[in-house]
């Protein structure tokens, strides 16, 4: 056997957890979520080698142009919107980088639910309690130098940043696993033109996830799945909000607005199903 035959050999080895550096150098195509938190608890570094720039990226922009707009809706003024604004970019780079290197990392895990429960809860968690740190250190004891918010801008922006964090982090994982926004992942690799256009498609399909298999669901007898998952959203949703706010009336106020978005968009999805179907059919 050539020298060249044994390197070829080599690469087709399935490496375990133990023995990879980084998830990213396991071949198999499901991988325990256990065996992703002993590769993370071993080896740490991988979340700064394989730091996800194209999360990063388009993290920073979106969460920056919340503070933007909410600030402005709130009519502060024009330096406590940029005051904010900065404030925002200056960790969300960062941040945002982390969170995505930590979804790559559960994107093959098995069980699905239960990476995509960790991944729901776990990120917004580490990110907003960083966001709300800074936030509200910036407005406590710099405001003498960096001008704080007087109209609740802050509070209100913080509410619209967590609620989108929950499904910000659903939505990476679920393009994550179908190969879009990977950084360090060999061949599966695209580049960030390629995963752009590939985010649009992707969108459709994930808004319209739920209430497909809410549907399914119904049609096949399964209630209590269906009315599981529609509980579920909107508890984990309103828990995660009404935890970071401390007050119950923000916790179910939301979970009741999260569970009527669901139920009205489930209908029209339902609707538009039935009416794509019979037109194939016709």
């Amino acid at each position: 056997m050539t020298n060249l035959d044994k390197i070829h050999l080599s690469e087709e080895i399935h490496l375990s957890v133990a023995d990879a550096d980084d998830l990213e150098e396991i071949r198999d195509e499901k991988i325990s979520v256990g065996d992703v938190f002993r590769s993370l608890i071993q080896h740490p570094a991988q979340v700064i080698t394989r730091w996800n720039w194209k999360s990063a990226m388009l993290g920073a922009l979106l969460r920056a142009s919340f503070y933007f707009t909410v600030y402005q809706a709130s009519r502060e003024t024009m330096l406590v919107t940029l005051t904010a604004v900065s404030v925002e970019l200056s960790f969300r780079f960062f941040t945002s980088g982390i969170s995505g290197a930590l979804v790559q990392s559960f994107r093959r895990a098995q069980p699905i639910w239960l990476a995509t429960l960790i991944v729901s809860i776990s990120l917004p968690v580490f990110s907003h309690t960083i966001e709300f740190i800074t936030h509200y250190g910036q407005e406590k004891y710099f405001s003498s130098v960096f001008p704080a918010s007087e109209n609740n801008a802050r509070q209100i922006a913080f509410a619209v940043s967590v609620l989108f964090s929950v499904m910000s982090a659903l939505f990476n994982l679920f393009m994550m696993r179908h190969g879009v926004l990977l950084v360090g992942a060999g061949r599966e690799t695209k580049t960030f033109w390629n995963d752009l256009k590939m985010i649009p498609s992707l969108v459709l399909e994930f808004v319209t996830f739920l209430p497909i298999q809410m549907v399914n669901f119904f049609k096949s007898g399964k209630i209590l799945s269906a009315l599981g998952i529609f509980l579920s959203f909107g508890l984990i949703v309103g828990g995660i909000l009404g935890t970071f706010r401390g007050k119950w009336s923000w916790a179910w106020t939301t979970a009741l607005g999260a569970w009527a978005i669901l139920l009205v968009w489930t209908f029209m999805v339902a609707v538009f199903v039935y009416i794509y179907n019979k037109r194939v059919k016709s």
